[in-house]
């Protein structure tokens, strides 16, 4: 198990804690553990075999106890206690957005709702409207959510899926028998959720490595296993399936199940136009049995005219096209990202101070960091006002001057108000280096007066990015209504960028409206709205993003210097009349 993994178990134990009623200081301590366990830059594994895991702040014996179990079985006991003693589908209902421990122990209480289709029930028959807390429009919000939720069901989110399949990788690179392996399917091509995991290996003994692969502590079930093929379930629900193929074939393989399934269509057609047939076992002509080819991806391309053409474009959306004339982008990279242009210290919601942030970043190799804390309508984030922010920036100063390493933007996570309005005086906006605009509330507008709302905003002239622009969580909330059509050309007329929200549950914007920035010439920056000093640097999941939006350094602009960044804002504020 991975530090994300083990932090999972510990928020869900508060959960369920929570939902039987526990002690609060219980429950508490259980949410801590999970925050702290995420956050850390260090494996947990690392820290138990060296002793320092006991030391870190807030570790008693029970989450020692429970985190050495979780590591060496990948199972713990309480885990297990709690989730005997709590009805399965109360967990499922925490999964409907607007909905918390509280609201859920309530609906068992009164109502003795334990499943989603319950709720469903009980929520037609008006029986939510009558609860205390509720009422009429927490009955329609919760009804959506549901909807929302048999939508998203059945999908695990990349930030999910990618550390459960790096870790059976890693095992199964470990095997004797495995000559090669690679993450497959929709995961390789870096798709925001996925539906299963597909992993492939090349080996002359695949009976041995499918045995081996069946008997992994993460396998909870066999689903069917045949020659080449193992199909399981992990104990996190997430099915898997591994094929084995012969190391002459493994190219044709990676390429044929790494998809998609339109892309391969389009290859093979291709390759019969050139008395090719293109499996997964290799090229071959068309008439006989003879393998050309298929031992690299390289190969497979080559045979039918095209360069490589990497994973996250093979979408069947002109990437054939684009490599037979010579045009695929040089797609963004992590390394070309040279700062980071949005991150929240203890001023509001985040858990590091600007110091510590600073240091993060310097560790992390930025060159440039905005902080960028909330403003003062998000009250729950402890959003900071105008005399906060002065503050805030003062001490900014002092710690830029004091380390010399880090560049740092004074700059502010700014609300849009339902009218669009910002939340902080213009004046205060005027006098920062970096002003990020966000919609953290009112997310049943509708989408023509959404849109209207967050164009109102960039047309203030103080904005110089709008962050997460649909909101959306992946697998929690769907995107609130809004025209990201019209959200684009405004961008462009008012010369303000759109955000690439790296977080793992967020990916917003989307790799569609990516690849639509890129082609009406509007920037896209890529941050990590890091909450801690760990999350710096942590942009995999946006660069793959941005990759399946055919971006490239050039499109990005925080791949250009600080410089850059602070001459822009100066143009922008020189605009306003």
């Amino acid at each position: 198990m991975d530090n994300r993994q083990v932090a999972a178990v510990f928020a869900e134990m508060a959960d369920l804690s929570e939902l039987k009623g526990d002690n609060p200081f219980k429950v508490r301590a259980f949410r801590r553990m999970a925050q702290a366990f995420g956050e850390l830059a260090e494996p947990l594994s690392a820290l138990l075999a060296s002793g320092a895991l006991e030391r870190l702040p807030g570790i008693g014996e029970g989450a020692l106890h429970r985190v050495t179990e979780l590591l060496e079985t990948g199972r713990c006991a309480d885990h297990e206690a709690l989730r005997a003693e709590v009805p399965a589908g109360l967990l499922d209902l925490l999964q409907v957005e607007g909905l918390g421990p509280k609201t859920v122990r309530l609906l068992y209480d009164t109502l003795g709702v334990t499943s989603v289709d319950a709720l469903e029930a009980a929520a037609r028959a008006g029986q939510l409207a009558a609860l205390p807390r509720l009422g009429q429009k927490s009955q329609e919000r919760i009804l959506k959510g549901i909807e929302a939720w048999r939508r998203h069901r059945g999908r695990t989110p990349i930030g999910e899926a990618m550390p459960l399949g790096r870790a059976l990788l890693e095992a199964l690179r470990a095997f004797p028998e495995v000559e090669r392996a690679d993450l497959a399917g929709s995961l390789r091509r870096g798709r925001e959720t996925v539906g299963d995991l597909d992993l492939l290996a090349a080996s002359q003994r695949p009976e041995a490595v499918m045995a081996r692969f069946a008997s992994l502590p993460e396998v909870a079930e066999v689903l069917a296993r045949g020659e080449t093929k193992c199909s399981v379930r992990l104990g996190a629900g997430l099915q898997v399936d591994l094929r084995v193929l012969p190391p002459e074939s493994y190219g044709a393989g990676l390429h044929y199940f790494t998809g998609s399934q339109q892309h391969n269509i389009a290859v093979r057609d291709r390759g019969k136009r050139r008395g090719l047939r293109v499996s997964e076992y290799g090229v071959f002509k068309e008439a006989g049995e003879a393998r050309l080819c298929g031992v690299t991806e390289e190969e497979v391309f080559a045979a039918v005219g095209l360069p490589f053409i990497p994973p996250e474009l093979r979408e069947d959306r002109g990437e054939l096209e684009a490599a037979e004339q010579g045009r695929l982008p040089a797609l963004l990279e992590e390394r070309d990202l040279l700062g980071d242009l949005h991150a929240h210290t203890s001023y509001s919601d985040g858990s590091g101070s600007i110091e510590e942030m600073a240091r993060a970043a310097h560790a992390a190799g930025l060159r440039y960091l905005a902080i960028t804390d909330h403003s003062k309508s998000l009250t729950i984030a402890r959003g900071l006002d105008e005399a906060r922010l002065e503050e805030q920036v003062r001490e900014l100063r002092r710690v830029e001057e004091q380390l010399g390493t880090v560049r740092l933007l004074a700059g502010i996570e700014v609300d849009i108000l339902a009218d669009g309005t910002l939340d902080l005086e213009a004046k205060a906006l005027r006098g920062l280096e970096w002003v990020v605009a966000s919609v953290h509330s009112h997310f049943q507008m509708t989408a023509q007066d959404m849109t209207a709302r967050i164009v109102r905003a960039m047309e203030t002239g103080l904005v110089d990015c709008v962050g997460h622009p649909s909101g959306r969580l992946l697998g929690q909330r769907d995107a609130y209504p809004v025209d990201l059509d019209a959200l684009l050309r405004a961008a462009k007329r008012t010369h303000v960028a759109l955000e690439l929200n790296a977080h793992p549950t967020r990916l917003d914007l989307d790799a569609a409206h990516c690849r639509q920035a890129r082609e009406l010439g509007v920037p896209v920056v890529v941050n990590t709205d890091a909450h801690a000093p760990t999350h710096l640097g942590r942009w995999g999941y946006g660069v793959l993003t941005a990759r399946r939006g055919w971006l490239e350094a050039r499109h990005v602009l925080n791949t250009k210097p600080a410089a850059a960044i602070e001459r822009r804002r100066r143009e922008r504020l020189g605009r306003q009349p």
